[in-house]
């Protein structure tokens, strides 16, 4: 429950005014205790005075023990003192003096009380609500001192010690109902520790005055992978810290999770001394060209290993001069030059119609040539019969599929299928349209191979597969094994040690949709699948920085890495280094 409270001041020779501010709970406690929600200070006021609830529209004030109100009505009548009341806008509550009026709530308040404080309260008053002197009580102080010592050893330490030391199997710990191991507790576990494990303090604390293990830490925390990246044997002796040195519970604040960016400073800004261990580390000491190096990416690169095959390995590389090797044809350039490449909507291609981003918010879901390039770039390969299409992504059951029509075509010319007129769509200005095919003076076997040879020609080193896919042409008469084309494999990831939200960049102070995605990624002028669009720090220091200033958004290190890497750049191969500049 929202509650707005609205205090009305007036003083001598002052003008009437106002001071809102805003109240939560639910219920909320009206007292003359510190730790009230609303304290009002005065006599006849209880520590814990009254409650205040809200039922629907209806606001309830219910007092607790044996103290009271007076209520008074909207016709101004006097108040009565009353136990518990209900409160409509108008109604008025006195307690010590003080009066409390239900105003109408404006938007975004479930309800609103306008306070008018008793101008009769003095210091004496407060020093009533406080009483902080043992001699305002009938204790004394030496022999209560020592007995309480007693009781707290006793009953902090002596007795649960023994619970534990004493427990078997068959009287566990968990059922001393009086005593358990919580109030040894410096302070409250974290919230999401407190659900796990509740007051089961074995769980963490192994043994009895000793620290917790790391085992302890990783019996839950199973795909938690150490700060290390496992396979870089340069890395194996770097030093690593006990979970519970950045991860510290039973504080309050909790500090069970550190943003501060010396959890990264305190090593990266001086490299040198651990380059014996850490070649590859480089200086960081904030978020700028100056004291942040140039980002790195990870590109894929294929190699055929002694037996044909192709394997793809990562290579870690400088943004500048970088150049993909992906083994795709695709020049972004042509596809966002507005009104001549259009969607199937008819309107000019945009980025999202290819990208679509993902449920993470930080990558993209894959392009496929089903889903987003077949609609225009049909595979056909007989103009008499332009349904007919290719199989993607399988060259040996392409060439089969047109062997077997060109067989049957020759075997039987009247089995050609003469399409209906209709408008189709087509890549524009096509350059390969596939030819009818003729008549052949030899037998229909031969006929069929020479046709399938030629169109094989066509598709694999003219205007078919090669208009997108890297070829290779062997120059073996078997037509089957003479094209090879060579595997695709787009980069998903290229920073894995870094994490980028999309979704909160697709909207910019100016710019939204297309002209967002280029402010950082130069893609209207990239000419070949070669080039890499993706931005380096400069793109990123136009609006972040490391420090608080006018037109900058700050950025902390965990704000783009994690301490922890994840668990799938650990389970693939190690980044091979390339060659770095100083």
């Amino acid at each position: 429950m929202d509650l707005l409270l609205r205090e009305k001041q007036t003083g001598p020779g002052q003008a009437e005014g106002f001071t809102d501010r805003e109240l939560s709970g639910d219920p909320l406690t009206l007292g003359s205790a510190q730790h009230a929600m609303l304290q009002l200070i005065g006599e006849g006021i209880f520590g814990q005075h009254a409650t205040l609830g809200r039922s629907g529209s209806d606001v309830s004030v219910t007092c607790i023990g044996r103290a009271r109100i007076k209520v008074h009505g909207k016709d101004g009548e006097a108040g009565k003192e009353q136990k518990s009341a209900t409160l409509a806008v108008g109604d008025a509550i006195e307690l010590g003096g003080h009066r409390l009026t239900r105003i109408a709530a404006p938007a975004g308040f479930d309800i609103a009380l306008e306070l008018l404080r008793n101008p009769a309260v003095d210091s004496a008053s407060f020093e009533r609500a406080y009483r902080t002197r043992l001699e305002d009580t009938w204790l004394g102080k030496r022999l209560p001192s020592w007995a309480l010592l007693l009781l707290v050893v006793l009953f902090g330490l002596g007795f649960p010690l023994w619970l534990v030391l004493d427990n078997d199997e068959s009287t566990p710990v968990d059922d001393a109902k009086l005593f358990t191991d919580a109030i040894w507790t410096s302070g409250p576990l974290h919230a999401i520790h407190n659900h796990a494990i509740g007051n089961d303090c074995q769980a963490c604390h192994k043994e009895l005055f000793k620290r917790v293990p790391d085992e302890a830490c990783e019996a839950c925390h199973k795909n938690v992978t150490d700060h290390v990246v496992a396979g870089h044997a340069s890395l194996e002796s770097a030093p690593t810290d006990r979970c519970a040195t950045c991860h510290k519970e039973h504080n309050q604040p909790t500090l069970l999770v550190i943003s501060a960016d010396t959890l990264c400073t305190d090593c990266h800004a001086e490299p040198e001394r651990l380059a014996d261990r850490v070649p590859h580390m480089q200086a960081v000491t904030g978020f700028d060209e100056d004291s942040h190096p140039p980002f790195e990416i990870a590109l894929e690169r294929s190699r055929r290993t002694d037996g044909g095959e192709f394997e793809w390995d990562r290579i870690e590389a400088k943004i500048k001069g970088a150049t993909e090797a992906s083994n795709l044809k695709f020049p972004h350039e042509l596809h966002l030059a507005g009104e001549k490449v259009k969607w199937t909507d008819g309107e000019a291609m945009v980025c999202g119609n290819c990208h679509t981003l993902a449920s993470d918010r930080e990558h993209f879901e894959p392009v496929t040539m089903e889903k987003h390039c077949r609609e225009c770039h049909e595979l056909t390969f007989d103009a008499a019969s332009p349904e007919r299409q290719l199989p993607h992504g399988q060259p040996h059951e392409a060439v089969a599929m047109m062997e077997a029509h060109f067989i049957r075509y020759y075997a039987n010319p009247s089995s050609a299928v003469v399409p209906k007129p209709h408008e189709r769509r087509r890549r524009p200005n096509q350059a390969h349209q596939p030819a009818p095919v003729g008549t052949c003076s030899q037998g229909a076997s031969a006929c069929a191979m020479a046709r399938t040879q030629q169109e094989a020609e066509s598709q694999f080193l003219n205007s078919g597969c090669v208009t997108c896919h890297v070829v290779e042409d062997h120059g073996s008469q078997d037509v089957y094994a003479r094209f090879e084309v060579l595997p695709v494999k787009l980069s998903h990831d290229f920073m894995p040690t870094a994490k980028f939200d999309h979704h909160s960049h697709l909207t910019q102070k100016d710019v939204t949709g297309d002209m967002a995605c280029a402010t950082c990624h130069a893609a209207q002028s990239a000419k070949s699948s070669q080039d890499v669009l993706i931005p380096d720090i400069g793109s990123c220091t136009t609006c972040h920085n490391d420090a608080h200033a006018d037109q900058s958004v700050p950025l902390d290190c965990i704000a783009c890495h994690a301490y922890h890497p994840g668990a799938s750049l650990n389970a693939g191969k190690p980044l091979e280094f390339l060659e770095r500049s100083p």
